[in-house]
Formats: C-alpha cells, sequence, structure tokens
C-alpha cells in the first residue's frame, strides 16, 4: 500500500491557518516536561506524548473532523507521529517542520502554561 506523503506546514502556514478560523487541532507530541518547559508551546495545543498517541488516536478521530497538526521540538517526532496516523486512516493531519525550534526562530509567541 503506498501512502501519500506527510503534510510539512511551516510556521507561518500555520499561523495562517488559524487567523483564517480554520478547524485546527494542534497536538503537541513533546514530553509533559517539553510542553511547559523553556520552548513554551502554541497557544491552543494539546500535549499527548509519543507514546501515548495509539491509546488516544480514537478520541482524535471521532471527536475532530478538522485537520490535526503535530508539532515537537525539531520535527522528528511529529513527522513520525503524522506517518502513523496517516497509516490509522486519518487524512487531515500535517505537522510543523522544524518544530516549536522553528515556530520560535519565526517570531511567532508561545505559552508556558
Amino acid at each position: 500500500m503506498l501512502l501519500k506523503k506527510v503534510e510539512e506546514l511551516n510556521p507561518w502556514d500555520l499561523q495562517e491557518k488559524l487567523e483564517r478560523g480554520d478547524p485546527i487541532l494542534i497536538v503537541d507530541v513533546r514530553e509533559p516536561s517539553e510542553f511547559i518547559g523553556e520552548m513554551g508551546h502554541i497557544s491552543g495545543s494539546i500535549n499527548i506524548p509519543t507514546s501515548q498517541i495509539a491509546s488516544g488516536f480514537e478520541d482524535m478521530k471521532k471527536n475532530f473532523q478538522g485537520e490535526i497538526v503535530l508539532v515537537c521540538h525539531t520535527g522528528e517526532r511529529s513527522y513520525a507521529v503524522c506517518r502513523y496516523l496517516m497509516e490509522q486512516g486519518l487524512e487531515k493531519v500535517s505537522h510543523i517542520r522544524g518544530g516549536i525550534v522553528q515556530w520560535h526562530l519565526s517570531g511567532l509567541g508561545v505559552e508556558y502554561e
């Protein structure tokens, strides 16, 4: 079975979608200590660590009809989780290329709580 390519967004792509009011669920797949740590997290994002994605997947699939955007520290974990979710049948899923590091480098704000 040939899977489609993982869609990668740059931070400004996501910011534009958020400003337009597109239905987006931002899932930060870092560990909780990273989510509230020195890099912070994207406003409105939820934290589901990579190790818990499999158990949280069904809820995401049932309860959210918009696009799911994944983020991690540098983009590696979120890419892998994106690939996994696509294999499970989710179609509207993408990730932030460069992760929260690239978000910071783009000058976009974060929250710490």
